[in-house]
């Protein structure tokens, strides 16, 4: 009896956590378990307050150290607030064309998409030595 209330808590876990990331794209979802490769990180600029965390996928944590650009189909998430409910969230996905960025906050529940493309990329234009990504360093 006490694994199966166990497996049902776990289970309420998940699903709180997938309720609270509506309006995200699918494509990251279960990032929070993806490998932590900056934590604490103010960046500054448009993403000033709160300490941010971000997540790298499997595929880009593999070179995240390195001085290499980051393969294609690489993405990655930095947060801020809790990870179960980030107060904002932006997603940066490699393509053969280079990065595409998207930002989201939530509203009455839902994230929302606040800023991508142009607005994005001219900013980490400053950061192409570290493949256009500002925690890359």
């Amino acid at each position: 009896m006490k694994q199966l209330f166990v497996i049902f808590l776990a289970g309420i876990s998940s699903m709180s956590l997938a309720a609270g990331l509506s309006g995200l794209p699918k494509n990251i979802v279960g990032f929070e378990k993806w490998n932590v490769v900056a934590k604490n990180l103010d960046t500054g600029g448009p993403h000033a307050g709160e300490k941010k965390i971000v997540f790298a996928s499997p595929k880009a944590a593999k070179g995240w150290r390195g001085k290499n650009p980051l393969p294609v189909g690489s993405l990655v998430v930095k947060t801020a607030g809790s990870v179960a409910s980030p107060t904002f969230v932006a997603i940066m996905t490699k393509t053969s064309k280079g990065w595409d960025y998207a930002e989201y906050t939530p509203t009455k529940g839902k994230y929302n998409l606040i800023g991508s493309g142009a607005s994005c990329s001219g900013c980490h234009e400053n950061a192409k030595a570290n493949d256009y990504l500002f925690s890359r360093t």
